[in-house]
């Protein structure tokens, strides 16, 4: 009776601690899955956002070409950049970029201080393209430095996109 006692009490735990292990395994599984497809839907967003910011950037870069080539002045430019401008984001360029790196892709945060540092650059060009425009009416000579300036913030942001792809496939465990 003992030993019928024993062999059901042993039963009954191999019963339930399989069932309880079998649920830990299932949720951590399920956990697993769920966290995988939320930082994979983060790394999309934030490639969505780069790519937005820098299709934004060229078109605004664009209205730069007829002043620098003396066929619009500096206002016309302003004018075509705020018609541009005036389209609302999909993706939320520069503020969603900013806060998905910095809470899901830190490893990231370089290339992202190397688009906002290329942008600073390219800023001060233009800031000097428009004190030459107050000065002077025109703006000759300084098309070599905006090319430049805008082809190192183009460069950045292709790096950004880079290095949110390495890092959604580091997260997401495919092979580099």
């Amino acid at each position: 009776m003992a030993d019928t006692t024993i062999t059901v009490a042993l039963g009954l735990a191999t019963i339930l601690g399989s069932g309880v292990v079998s649920g830990y395994v299932t949720h951590r599984l399920t956990r697993s899955q769920n966290q995988f497809v939320f930082l994979r839907e983060k790394a999309e967003a934030l490639y969505l956002a780069a790519d937005e910011y820098g299709k934004r950037f060229s078109g605004q870069m664009i209205t730069y070409f007829p002043l620098l080539d003396g066929r619009y002045d500096y206002n016309d430019m302003l004018d075509k950049q705020n018609e541009f401008g005036s389209e609302p984001s999909k993706h939320g360029g520069a503020e969603t970029m900013t806060m998905i790196v910095e809470i899901y892709f830190p490893s990231v945060r370089l290339a992202l201080q190397g688009v906002w540092d290329a942008r600073a650059e390219f800023n001060k060009v233009t800031a000097a393209i428009r004190a030459l425009w107050e000065r002077q009416g025109e703006v000759s000579g300084m098309d070599l430095q905006f090319r430049r300036a805008s082809m190192a913030v183009d460069e950045a942001i292709e790096s950004l996109k880079d290095e949110v792809v390495r890092a959604a496939r580091a997260k997401s465990g495919v092979k580099q």
